[in-house]
């Protein structure tokens, strides 16, 4: 019964919506320049930590606007980022997603830095995101850059294969309350209510918010059970100075996989930011806390409990120094506490590091960018992370960029300092001892990139990147050793990989009202860092959305992705590996929108995994089932 409504209320509409034609009496009723969601990005400002033409980023970069994340119907920022190129976005259960760019995602994956406005919230203990976790809301996005690039000479460790920065909405952009409401399959349900406003000088922002959904593989069991809320305040005095003051919490339980099993964790995560602008002069500085309790990582063992605390000081300075220069400058503290009962003690560290940029015009049509930064570190002392870019635009229609970099990512205090002592599995006397190394090398990765970008007029835009990198000093556990007992398996530097591959894209308005873009991307990866050196990342991933809109208020969006055949090599319970591959696999997403009372009242159906492909993205995970929501979304 269900499958027969689905399709009649779903499938059918985004069909003909789809595929209707659109006369050209009916392109003049409403021109497309009129919708601000077909518009293009102009300037973007993590490639180079200022604000810039996207076409002189000196690194690849990409975009999602607020308003693609609207028409996606999307409830997680994965969700949103397993469409750009290049992204590898990993869905292992309802709650649990990982994200990576160019071949090297995995479980757990730490080497790729998240910020939300500049502030990074990668979780320290082992240095990667949890992104169901984060304390925002869909709906105080205003845009997604995504850097596919290593950018540890601006940003330091994690930003080892690229950065993803999260850019919140202002209290002028959203001038007024707005509430949404989606619900549907899976006992799923999240709210949002956001407010923001400018009194004179003084603008403020805040937002509440909760999070519900359940299994894919039990609907009765509870995956996600989350509620955040935070606060904005910003003013700006006549001196061309800024000072904003935010802070907020989330507080709930999300299912992940660690190792082996599914695992139950609760949290409480907070966090206070202060910011100062001052013309060129820019200071940050803000306070990460975590209070999270979860089912053991080897049952039937103790409950994992950890506490960490992160304090992190920046300030940077643009200098120009006459027409054709400008210098950019910075230094950072961050000072890291971590209190857990699966590392060998309570640790601290100290992180320093300084970084600059300079870019050179010799004449307009070109930019030559060179910078880097040193990074000290407690265990393994200075890192040296240099980049440099050539930028040619030759008009208004072509761009051509040739860059190379150097990153980093510094061990974890899980590569450093976890003590886990396993119970032995049935029917053997022991266990497995799991132990951190303090003496590690830094992982440690150098890349080269050619792109073009050809940008004739506003209904078309073409990109491509072609790229090739080497890792070196991998980490990861090793091989047991069973010579002594227990069995003790340590974290070790493991090898290094040589990859290449390229990345397509484009987008096209062919009718106004309807914009189509699509992406292909290729890697090959050579081997050596594994333990059974037979990981391989898909080779091949193609993806495509349509956004369209129609006459009485209608709009529809259809979004569809494809990933080559992944081989993994997983853990056994005795903490070896072996060889399991999942299936090349399509998914595809939908949603039809309807506005109303002047734009004010959306209301909206959408369809996750629209056609039910019950795959595996990962050998442990779930297999992924078809989400049916509907909803609305209020602003007054």
């Amino acid at each position: 019964m269900f499958g027969k409504v689905f399709k009649r209320v779903f499938i059918a509409p985004l069909v003909l919506l789809a595929t209707s034609a659109i006369t050209p009496a009916e392109a003049r009723g409403r021109e497309l320049t009129e919708e601000v969601f077909f518009q293009p990005v102009e300037t973007v400002i993590t490639a180079g930590r200022t604000e810039q033409n996207i076409e002189r980023a000196p690194a690849t970069i990409a975009v999602i606007t607020s308003e693609e994340i609207s028409a996606s119907g999307a409830l997680t920022i994965p969700e949103l980022l397993r469409l750009v190129p290049g992204l590898d976005v990993m869905t292992i259960s309802s709650s649990h997603a990982e994200v990576n760019a160019r071949g090297l995602n995995q479980v757990l994956s730490n080497k790729l830095l998240v910020l939300i406005d500049g502030r990074s919230v990668y979780f320290d203990f082992y240095g990667g995101a949890i992104w169901q976790g984060l304390p925002i809301l869909l709906d105080q996005i205003d845009r997604i850059e995504v850097v596919r690039s290593p950018s540890s000479a601006l940003y330091g460790a994690n930003a080892f294969s690229g950065v993803i920065n999260i850019i919140t909405k202002t209290p002028r952009q959203l001038h007024g309350s707005h509430l949404s409401v989606q619900g549907g399959e899976n006992s799923t349900l999240y709210t949002s209510f956001v407010q923001g406003n400018t009194i004179g000088d003084t603008g403020y922002r805040f937002a509440l918010g909760t999070r519900q959904i359940n299994s894919f593989s039990d609907p009765n069991m509870d995956s996600e059970n989350v509620g955040l809320a935070n606060v904005y305040l910003e003013h700006h005095f006549h001196d061309d100075t800024r000072l904003s003051v935010e802070g907020g919490v989330s507080h709930g339980s999300i299912v992940q996989i660690v190792r082996l099993n599914a695992n139950k964790f609760r949290a409480t995560t907070t966090y206070g930011k202060l910011n100062l602008d001052r013309g060129s002069f820019k200071m940050q500085a803000f306070w990460n806390r975590a209070d999270e309790s979860g089912e053991p990582f080897f049952p039937p063992g103790e409950d994992v409990d950890i506490l960490y605390n992160t304090i992190d000081l920046e300030a940077q300075h643009t200098v120009n120094l006459g027409l054709k220069h400008d210098f950019i400058y910075g230094a950072t503290y961050r000072f890291n506490t971590i209190k857990s009962n699966i590392i060998d003690k309570d640790h601290q560290q100290n992180l320093y590091a300084g970084y600059f940029q300079e870019e050179y015009r010799p004449v307009p049509e070109v930019s030559l960018l060179a910078g880097g930064r040193f990074d000290h570190h407690p265990l393994v002392g200075v890192n040296f992370s240099p980049r440099g870019s050539l930028i040619y635009v030759p008009s208004g229609q072509h761009s051509i960029r040739f860059s190379v970099a150097r990153a980093f990512r510094n061990p974890s205090f899980t590569d450093s300092y976890i003590h886990i002592a396993t119970q032995p599995p049935i029917g053997l006397p022991f266990g497995l001892l799991i132990k951190g190394e303090p003496y590690l090398e830094s992982e440690k990765i150098t890349t080269y990139e050619l792109g073009y970008t050809y940008f004739p007029n506003q209904h078309f835009r073409w990109e491509t990147d072609v790229f090739t990198y080497r890792f070196r000093d991998y980490i990861g556990p090793g091989e047991p050793i069973i010579t002594q007992l227990p069995p003790v398996q340590s974290f070790v530097n493991l090898g290094s990989a040589r990859t290449y591959g390229f990345e397509m894209s484009a987008d096209l308005i062919p009718l106004p009202r309807l914009k189509l873009s699509a992406n292909y991307s290729y890697l090959d990866l050579n081997n050596e860092y594994t333990v059974l050196r037979q990981q391989q990342p898909p080779k091949n991933k193609v993806n495509f959305k349509l956004f369209l809109t129609l006459p009485g208020e209608f709009t529809a969006a259809f979004m569809t992705s494809y990933v080559g055949k992944t081989v993994w090599e997983v853990p056994t319970p005795l903490g070896s590996y072996e060889v399991s591959p999942t299936e090349a696999h399509t998914r595809s997403d939908a949603k039809l929108q309807y506005k109303c009372l002047n734009g004010e009242l959306e209301l909206f159906l959408a369809a996750y995994n629209l056609f039910n492909s019950r795959k595996l993205e990962y050998p442990l995970a779930e297999q992924i089932r078809r989400r049916a929501t509907a909803g609305f979304r209020l602003s007054f």
